[in-house]
């Protein structure tokens, strides 16, 4: 007589599941450990309703099948490809509906995977603050034009885009060069409060073109072709 193992039979509710609608719910009779099976194969999923349905009927929060665990196999997503940060959201309520039964940084046994996931852990504070990582937060720092040394604020951003919509505001300077740090990659921003669509222009960009343009022009350094009245005068 064979013998099935919780795993045969929460892969035999697997293929059941690709023919008829089959809810979790209807679950309660069986067997904890075909539950806890049935959740540790679902979890790459995402589907947190139905995880905390199978966790209260008694499936196990820490189950781990050939060395990954529940936690690991949410966090990873379905085949690895829900890793970036449109994913954020639902792996967030995922990780706090997981830890109200229990589940800890500790059920992460593979480092490797949150570097793989590194796109949804750093647009998650909550969800670096469980994994015990340190985000990276852009820095900010500043000085006037033409100084020699520049000032490190206290203050960080959560990503560039974030800190370039700020610089108007950061400093009480009328005009000012702010340096931002991200990941060692260095962008500079030339700051000019009340200068409309100039007022925040970065180095090497479009806008530096423009400026160069208006400046060259109020100085006269540009030579401009003129009109025949013109040479009449000379």
């Amino acid at each position: 007589m064979a013998t099935y193992t919780p795993y045969d039979v929460a892969r035999q509710l697997l293929q059941i599941r690709n023919y008829l609608e089959l809810h979790a719910s209807g679950f309660v009779e069986l067997p904890t450990d075909v539950l806890s099976a049935f959740l540790q194969l679902t979890a790459e999923w995402r589907n947190v309703a139905e995880i905390e349905t199978l966790l209260k009927m008694g499936a196990n929060p820490h189950e781990t099948h050939e060395g990954f665990t529940v936690l690991e196999n949410f966090i990873q997503g379905h085949d690895g490809y829900w890793r970036d940060k449109d994913s954020v959201k639902t792996t967030e309520a995922g990780v706090k509906m997981l830890a109200k039964y229990g589940v800890t940084d500790a059920d992460l046994k593979h480092p490797w995977i949150l570097r793989n996931c590194e796109e949804i852990i750093q647009n998650s504070d909550y969800l670096a603050t469980f994994f015990k990582v340190e985000n990276s937060r852009v820095k900010f720092y500043f000085h006037a034009p033409r100084a020699k040394k520049l000032t490190e604020s206290p203050m960080t951003f959560k990503d560039v885009a974030d800190a370039v919509k700020t610089l108007h505001c950061m400093t009480d300077m009328d005009q000012y060069v702010a340096v931002l740090e991200y990941q060692g990659e260095v962008t500079r921003y030339l700051v000019t409060k009340g200068a409309g669509t100039l007022s925040v222009i970065q180095m090497e960009s479009k806008e530096q073109e423009r400026l160069t343009n208006i400046v060259n022009f109020v100085s006269g350094i540009d030579k401009l072709p003129m009109i025949e009245e013109e040479y009449e005068d000379e």
